[in-house]
């Protein structure tokens, strides 16, 4: 007769608790099994397509929910590190600032005013600005210069501005029997605008302001003496900054 000592008893027992233990653990418990060993519950297949009486269905393994599927490159997204951007819009959300602008009102360059203007900005939020412009209409020529000091809200070239400057101008008859004063007028004086500056990604840019001028130059032509008085002022321009 063969004798089963107590130490073999017990080790036969742990052994077999140990293999059936995992056959009752809940999904997804992690359950112990020995040193350095662990044994992982997958949660049980899934049942579809079954009919209302309780007859049988198909039986799915789980499965991880699937990915989108990738149709673009992402080098053909508008992204900035993988949150999507509009295009041309990258610039709203980029702290760096392009310093300098030129810009011209190429719809004035159709009816004889021929202007160039030119900003450097000296910090996140303000540019220096001057201007030149020559006039040559049908009945009059003349000049206007300009300087100003552009305070942009959100930053420069984007968003709105108040723009306080100073503008001279000078323009004169055409006609050969007048004197070179006859019909001319002049200004010198202070400005204050305000608008609103467009800047694509690619540098192109869009501004527009409204605003108004105080002539501090007295004047007197046949009509009389003139100065002192307020003026509209205001531009458009289409720009390039670098």
């Amino acid at each position: 007769m063969t004798t089963i000592s107590s130490r073999h008893l017990a080790a036969s027992l742990a052994t077999l608790f140990a293999v059936t233990t995992p056959a009752m653990a809940q999904p997804g418990q992690e359950i112990p099994i020995g040193p350095g060993s662990v044994v992982v519950i997958t949660p049980a297949p899934v049942v579809i397509n079954g009919d209302a009486s309780g007859g049988p269905g198909t039986m799915l393994p789980p499965t991880a929910e699937p990915l989108a599927p990738q149709t673009q490159k992402w080098s053909d997204v508008s992204h900035i590190n993988g949150q999507l951007v509009p295009v041309g819009e990258h610039s709203a959300y980029l702290y760096k600032v392009k310093k300098t602008n030129i810009s011209t009102n190429p719809i004035s360059w159709m009816f004889g005013l021929f202007g160039v203007s030119v900003s450097h900005a000296i910090s996140d939020n303000v540019a220096i600005r001057g201007d030149v412009n020559i006039a040559s209409f049908e009945y009059q020529s003349g000049y206007e210069i300009g300087a100003s000091l552009p305070i942009y809200f959100r930053r420069v070239y984007s968003g709105p501005f108040i723009e306080p400057g100073i503008i001279a101008r000078g323009l004169r008859s055409n006609e050969s029997m007048c004197d070179f004063d006859c019909n001319s007028e002049s200004m010198v004086g202070p400005e204050v605008m305000f608008g609103w500056h467009w800047t694509f990604d690619s540098g192109l840019n869009v501004a527009a302001a409204i605003g108004a001028a105080r002539n501090m130059k007295r004047t007197t032509d046949e009509f009389g003496s003139s100065g002192d008085e307020v003026q509209p002022a205001g531009y458009f321009r289409v720009g390039y900054a670098f």
